[in-house]
């Protein structure tokens, strides 16, 4: 399957999310009324892709249905094995293609589309085999820790692996590469799973690709809220803090007034207009539209509806479509 554009892209989604304490599929829980992995595909239909890619495992049949119908090929991980043995299954989807591979995890909703298009500029600018997308943050714990020599990365281990003085390193892997088609399915072939889990780690790809002298490319553009997976309910409801911030704050450079502005829910779908008030605890869902002037009273429950300007909403109303 061949396409115009030198970009493919591999959005891996099949892990179970044992934190979650779900039968449901990590990706696939609901981040201020949409899935997860809704986000993660958003920041794709905007970049140039031949092809996209979603790998599903644990719960596939509900991402499938999900899916279905969005333009994207879905392969299946039967055993989760790792991140490595996840991209391998992608390789019969990919097998006419011929360019540059972006990899990305569908547990990770906050990236932002901006950080995604400049790493994948500053990839093809650089000529490089391999890219990564890197973050240096206060607190590190958890994610796998960049290695670099002379300033040239040349591995990447896993916090469970590292030994004391790599865990004290702050520049960690986002999990997001840009990788050429060729070396990267090449490279899979020559990888193991002798570490702490077990496992087929992707991270062991820039290790082959330094023994054969292959330059690898860290990339740091990602702000650290920026690179949050998703893993537990904690995670879950960070994430919907820092989106409902970011909306908050995007509305009031329209010209939104809100009042006790940390207390009002708003999703993504929702369209407010110009010198809108909106009251205290508030919560505006689906695809609610409010006209311009339009003030709505404390305790507000609005779904799916749309608000004439100038219109006065009471506290503590219900309309829902």
């Amino acid at each position: 399957m061949k396409g115009t554009s030198s970009w493919a892209s591999i959005v891996l989604a099949a892990g179970m999310g044992t934190r979650m304490k779900s039968e449901v599929p990590k990706v696939m829980h609901h981040l201020l009324g949409r899935p997860i992995i809704a986000y993660v595909l958003d920041l794709l239909k905007n970049l140039d892709m031949a092809i996209r890619v979603v790998v599903i495992g644990h719960g596939g049949g509900l991402v499938r249905d999900y899916l279905a119908g969005q333009g994207v090929e879905l392969v299946m991980q039967e055993q989760q094995l790792g991140t490595a043995h996840a991209v391998l299954c992608a390789e019969r989807a990919l097998k006419e293609f011929c360019g540059r591979v972006l990899i990305i995890c569908g547990d990770t909703p906050l990236l932002r589309e901006g950080t995604l298009a400049s790493f994948m500029r500053a990839h093809e600018r650089s000529g490089r085999s391999l890219s990564i997308l890197t973050a240096c943050l206060k607190d590190p714990g958890g994610y796998g820790r960049i290695l670099r020599s002379g300033g040239e990365i040349q591995a990447i281990v896993e916090e469970r692996d590292a030994s004391e003085a790599e865990r004290s390193i702050t520049e960690v892997n986002t999990g997001i590469y840009a990788v050429d088609s060729g070396f990267l399915f090449n490279a899979l072939d020559g990888i193991g799973c002798e570490n702490a889990q077990g496992e087929y780690y992707l991270t062991d790809i820039v290790g082959i690709a330094v023994s054969r002298g292959i330059s690898v490319g860290g990339i740091s553009l990602a702000a650290e809220d920026e690179i949050w997976g998703v893993n537990s309910r904690l995670d879950l409801a960070r994430a919907e803090d820092v989106m409902l911030d970011r909306i908050r704050r995007a509305w009031m450079e329209v010209g939104v007034t809100f009042e006790l502005y940390r207390s009002v829910y708003i999703e993504p779908g929702v369209i407010l207009s110009r010198d809108v008030t909106i009251g205290p605890h508030v919560v505006l869902k689906g695809r609610t539209k409010i006209g311009e002037g339009a003030r709505l009273g404390a305790f507000s429950y609005l779904e799916g509806v749309e608000i004439p300007p100038g219109s006065q909403v009471p506290p503590f109303s219900k309309l829902v479509k």
